[in-house]
């Protein structure tokens, strides 16, 4: 007799659960649900429709454009592309003996890509930049960018 009640509550509380998970919407509570629809959908799909705009303006915008004419911001500090070259620059200069290769090494890259980056060709990417600024903190090295912020 007990371990049949027991079967049956288990049987009950996934049951219950499942009902649960079914009649949420989008991480909503169940009385939530009809309440928000129309109002929670409407501000969602203008929110995107915006950012889709943003989006295609700067898809359109960037073909035409050389690299190193675009403004993309790499990290929170909004550092473009140039300045990451400045970056890598002093970084190679000040804590690497003005060596590619070292700082190629320290970074994880080619030395090829890092003598493109510090001649200002190429992409750099946000984890380099942020890979120069801790190895520039951990030399002791202070960068000329870093007064700015």
């Amino acid at each position: 007799m007990k371990k049949r009640t027991v079967v049956l509550a288990g049987a009950v509380g996934i049951v219950g659960g499942l009902g649960y998970l079914l009649t949420r919407k989008n991480g909503q509570k169940p009385g939530e649900a009809e309440a928000s629809d129309d109002n929670g959908k409407g501000a969602s799909m203008r929110r995107q429709s915006a950012e889709d705009k943003r989006i295609d303006s700067q898809q359109e915008s960037a073909p035409h454009m050389e690299s190193s004419e675009r403004h993309e911001v790499l990290d929170d500090r909004g550092t473009d592309q140039a300045e990451a070259s400045q970056i890598l620059c002093q970084v190679r200069d000040g804590a690497f003996e003005g060596s590619d290769e070292k700082l190629a090494l320290a970074l994880g890259r080619p030395p090829e890509e890092i003598e493109q980056w510090t001649h200002g060709a190429g992409d750099i990417d946000g984890d380099v930049v942020l890979k120069a600024r801790a190895l520039a903190n951990l030399r002791g090295l202070e960068l000329g960018s870093e007064t700015r912020a």
